[in-house]
């Protein structure tokens, strides 16, 4: 990537992408609390508004009116990932103890000097902020992946439990488990 432009556009791309999934989370958590048959998740009234990225405020006559939440990229990562998580009984995958996380965090102060520059040289984008930027985002993908998985193990759990004979059940269960955890362990340590 050479030209400033395109530097730029993969920094405002990448957040797109991300800030897409991290809806799309947040979306897949509602719905399991609306549509999920044993309620078993429960969700209060304020993570739903942010899970639904509102902020109630009452107007000068008394309304109630729903405005757009203004959530902080980091918080809301972590937040969505972890209702993500909460809803589908999966163990949270996002780890911020990988050298990665700073990577993205370290990307988001570069998007952030992009989306509000101070002064001509803040549209600058180093060789090594690119770098970075792209080691986060494939971080962040893998991560994605991961969450996915402990949402398919959710779906084959449910599977498991139309089967009749509880041996066969708990035989199918403890083999899509331990394939689905050396699974995860590998997207994520990949």
């Amino acid at each position: 990537m050479t030209s400033a432009t395109q530097r730029r556009q993969y920094i405002r791309a990448m957040f797109a992408c991300i800030e897409g999934a991290v809806w799309l989370f947040k979306q897949e958590a509602i719905e399991q609390q609306q549509y999920k048959d044993d309620a078993s998740v429960v969700f209060t009234a304020s993570e739903l508004n942010v899970l639904a990225e509102v902020a109630p405020s009452i107007d000068g006559r008394g309304v109630i009116q729903e405005l757009p939440a203004n959530l902080r990229f980091v918080p809301n990562l972590l937040f969505a990932f972890g209702c993500h998580a909460r809803a589908f009984d999966y163990e949270p995958v996002l780890r911020v103890s990988d050298h990665e996380w700073g990577d993205l965090k370290s990307s988001v102060t570069v998007r952030n000097r992009l989306m509000h520059p101070k002064q001509l040289s803040s549209m600058d984008v180093s060789d090594d902020e690119i770098r970075t930027a792209r080691a986060a985002l494939r971080w962040f993908g893998l991560t994605c992946s991961a969450a996915t998985l402990g949402v398919s193990m959710w779906y084959a759990k449910r599977a498991i439990q139309k089967i009749e004979d509880p041996e066969e059940a708990a035989a199918k269960l403890q083999i899509i488990s331990t394939a689905a955890e050396n699974l995860k362990r590998l997207v994520l340590d990949s």
